[in-house]
């Protein structure tokens, strides 16, 4: 008899975020209702985005590098799957997740989801964002795909 495995399944947008869509994401920032205190913590899930970037785009934040287990605290977290968003969301249920994977928003997990591929694309579940107590400005609304 034949053994099969089945290869994991891995999403386009499992990858890390890139330049563009941080840039994105800090531009997203300034439609939420409650803004990031100067100084606010985002944590970034080793491999989820690029720091370099994070760091750039995000300047008057801390950035720590790290695991979903570091959320506890921080105002958001860029994350590199459902897992590592749910992770986040034990650690402080009251945080903003943000990844690459439509369906990390589609599962609950993640509040957003940012596609630049093939063209740019915000994704907000609305579940997450009412359990995390996030509201973005009308606004805004208009400008996303929610789920």
């Amino acid at each position: 008899m034949f053994a099969m495995t089945a290869a994991p399944l891995v999403s386009a947008g499992a990858a890390a975020l890139d330049g563009k869509q941080v840039q994105i994401a800090g531009k997203v920032f300034n439609f939420l209702e409650k803004k990031p205190a100067a100084g606010a913590t985002v944590v970034i899930v080793s491999g989820a985005a690029d720091p370099a970037a994070v760091k750039t785009t995000l300047a008057s934040l801390k950035i720590v590098e790290g695991g979903a287990g570091d959320a506890a605290g921080a105002f958001a977290a860029f994350v590199g799957s459902a897992a590592d968003a749910q992770a986040a969301k034990a650690a402080n249920a009251a945080i903003i997740t943000i990844g690459g994977d439509v369906a990390c928003v589609d599962s609950g997990a993640c509040v957003i989801a940012i596609e630049t591929q093939p063209k740019v694309s915000i994704y907000v579940s609305r579940a997450a964002a009412t359990k995390a107590g996030v509201e973005f400005d009308t606004s805004f609304k208009m400008l996303v795909t929610e789920r």
